[in-house]
């Protein structure tokens, strides 16, 4: 009962069955309902036929006619008088259904079967015309199987009925085989690809075949196969620049530290200052893996408030003016659009990695400028810096772990700045973006949804 195959047969036999005998229901019904449209019919049948003998009878006695006559369903009736066989009001009933017509004395008028017969105590069924009893009449029990016509017709229906039930049984015993199959067989291949990927066999293709709900299925196990794929190659990068990253700050302090002891390079207050600076290189790489895991952890919340872009810029502005004004760098404080809502410390240390970089890369008397803009339906946080290009080949991956290509090969840092502001970007349900500006420089551009 696991198996898919075997649920959704069952599943095809259960409604079949359940069809068969709602099926089988409403015919009953049907059935049922003909025989009382039939008997209701018969009976005004009969009726009619009794009223014609006795309006015909008493049309007779008016005129004194008294010929032998022929009785309604065609028959001669010894002994009696002829009816009016030309009269448009008499109707044959069927001649297997005794019928009994009598005068108000109980004297009998017609019988279809013989004139000895008188009335013996059955239930008689008076006949009235304009409140007037002008008789009575008598049929026996009116059962629809008795006629034979109707006999062959339940018959032929319930052979054919029998023939179609077995026969759709067995197409849709065929047709569920067939469908359950086709169902279970793209399930199967997709369970059986997880199952692969879940060993670690990240390079399995799951066809993407089926119903579209499977198709889906093995389209997002495949994305996500090569999704970790990427993230495994990408953490074998980035272990190994990471540990390139800090094997060499720690093999200069290293030798260093060999020489001095012994007596091989001096003591002095420059070494020991250029020995400090690698190790607060090394803090900051430290620093910002442990920021960036703070950040990618599933637990990771934003605490949003209202920021009032002035103020926030004004704020940028004083962290990095003096920077920019030992490198002689103009630092603009652009247009300051409509407040929005974000998590104010989060979004500065993202704001802050990104003007050191520009800071930076940045030549003497160059230009930085921060704007805050309002675009569509979200907030544009806008960074130009002026100077040299990002080649076109690198700005795909500006914002990978460690990535540091030519642009910023020789620059201090941890090269997880980008990173950093990216996943900051991203916790907000935004996006980051990076370009090449035409005006000689880079723009970066956050921007952040309303909330």
């Amino acid at each position: 009962m696991k198996h898919l195959f075997v649920r959704t047969l069952l599943a095809f036999m259960v409604a079949l069955v359940l069809m068969v005998v709602t099926l089988t229901i409403v015919f009953l019904l049907g059935y049922e309902q003909s025989q009382r449209a039939w008997s209701r019919k018969k009976s005004g049948d009969m009726e009619t036929t009794a009223r014609d003998i006795l309006l015909d009878r008493l049309d007779r006695d008016r005129t004194g006619s008294n010929q032998p006559g022929r009785d309604p369903l065609g028959s001669e009736r010894p002994g009696s008088e002829r009816l009016d066989n030309e009269r448009p009001a008499l109707r044959p009933t069927a001649r297997d259904v005794p019928l009994f017509v009598y005068d108000p004395s109980m004297e009998l008028l017609f019988s279809n079967r013989g004139s000895g017969r008188q009335h013996a105590g059955e239930e008689l069924t008076p006949v009235v015309e304009k409140g007037k009893i002008l008789g009575y009449y008598h049929s026996g029990a009116l059962q629809f199987k008795n006629d034979a016509a109707n006999q062959a017709f339940v018959a032929s229906m319930a052979r054919f009925t029998a023939w179609g039930l077995l026969a759709s049984l067995v197409v849709s015993l065929l047709f569920a085989l067939a469908f359950s199959r086709s169902l279970a067989r793209p399930a199967s291949s997709v369970a059986h690809g997880l199952d692969q990927i879940a060993m670690g066999n990240l390079k399995t293709e799951i066809p993407e075949q089926g119903a579209e709900e499977l198709a889906r299925i093995a389209r997002s196990a495949n994305q996500l196969a090569r999704q970790l794929q990427r993230e495994q190659e990408m953490r074998r990068q980035w272990v190994h620049d990471i540990a390139h990253d800090l094997r060499t700050p720690v093999s200069a302090l290293k030798a260093q530290l060999e020489g001095m002891r012994d007596k091989v390079l001096d003591l002095s207050t420059a070494r020991v200052e250029k020995n400090l600076k690698e190790i607060v290189r090394i803090e900051h790489l430290v620093e910002d893996l442990e920021e960036l895991m703070r950040l990618e952890s599933p637990e990771m919340r934003i605490h949003s408030s209202e920021i009032k872009p002035r103020a926030f810029i004004e704020q940028l502005y004083e962290r990095f003016a003096l920077g920019a004004q030992e490198k002689d760098i103009d630092l603009k404080r652009g247009a300051a659009a409509a407040g929005f809502r974000a998590d104010s410390d989060l979004l500065f240390r993202a704001l802050s990695n990104i003007l050191s970089n520009a800071l930076r890369h940045t030549p003497e008397k160059g230009s930085i400028e921060v704007s805050v803009l309002n675009r569509g339906s979200g907030t544009v946080i806008r960074v130009f810096n002026s100077g040299r290009t990002i080649p076109e080949e690198e700005l795909e991956r500006v914002f990978d772990r460690l990535f540091r290509g030519e642009y910023a090969r020789h620059s201090p840092g941890s090269g997880l700045g980008l990173t950093i502001a990216k996943r900051i970007a991203e916790l907000h349900g935004g996006t980051i973006t990076i370009a090449n500006s035409e005006h000689r420089g880079v723009v970066v551009e956050i921007t952040l949804p309303k909330y």
